[in-house]
């Protein structure tokens, strides 16, 4: 089946500009981020994302935010899901990053696909396994049009299973997005994928 997937990273939120992590504390939009997701919204509106879209958004306050003002112009009912959900710190979720440094587990040199800042975190292994499931409902479902609002190492991820990456690509390469970062692709009937853009900002 044809598919269009567009995925949208949530908009400038109070943990931008706090010097905290974000991962599952649940900051909310700043004034200005409310302002770039509306604009978002319009942008949307022009791709035609009020046609047809289902949109999927974690349950996560900045991003249900942005959805929120996303929805000022495309006016779709978000489906709410914990799986795509920012990486989880735990310990360290919503911290200070001045905290969050000093108490996180100290990583060994090189990339370690199991490292966890936190016995309570998520490492990237964990978090592509839960990941993993999302992304195979949604190339196996009948939704053609698709929008997901989520957050930038999840999104980062789902983008890497888009694109037909394996959990030990990651080691070599992978998508970092900023936020507000809007990313679109396609999907043939034959499951070939096309990058249209990725974290491309208005």
């Amino acid at each position: 089946m044809k598919k269009t997937i567009i995925t949208v990273q949530h908009t400038e939120s109070e943990h931008h500009l706090n010097g905290h992590a974000g991962a599952w504390g649940n900051w909310s939009l700043t004034e200005n981020g409310r302002n770039q997701a509306f604009e978002i919204g319009k942008w949307l509106l022009n791709e035609g994302c009020a046609d047809g879209y289902v949109m999927y958004c974690s349950d996560l306050i900045r991003t249900v935010q942005t959805a929120e003002e996303i929805n000022k112009t495309l006016h779709l009912t978000p489906v709410m899901s914990e799986l795509i959900r920012e990486v989880n710190a735990g310990e360290g979720n919503g911290k200070s990053w001045d905290w969050y440094d000093e108490h996180k587990i100290p990583a060994k040199d090189g990339y370690d696909p199991d490292y966890r800042p936190f016995q309570d975190a998520e490492s990237d292994r964990d978090l592509w396994n839960r990941l993993k499931p999302f992304y195979e409902q949604m190339i196996s479902n009948s939704d053609e049009k698709i929008l997901i609002v989520s957050h930038g190492c999840a999104l980062g991820f789902l983008q890497a299973m888009f694109m037909g990456f394996e959990f030990e690509d990651l080691a070599k390469a992978r998508f970092s997005g900023r936020s507000g970062s809007i990313s679109k692709f396609s999907v043939d009937n034959d499951g070939r994928v096309t990058a249209n853009f990725i974290n491309f900002r208005i």
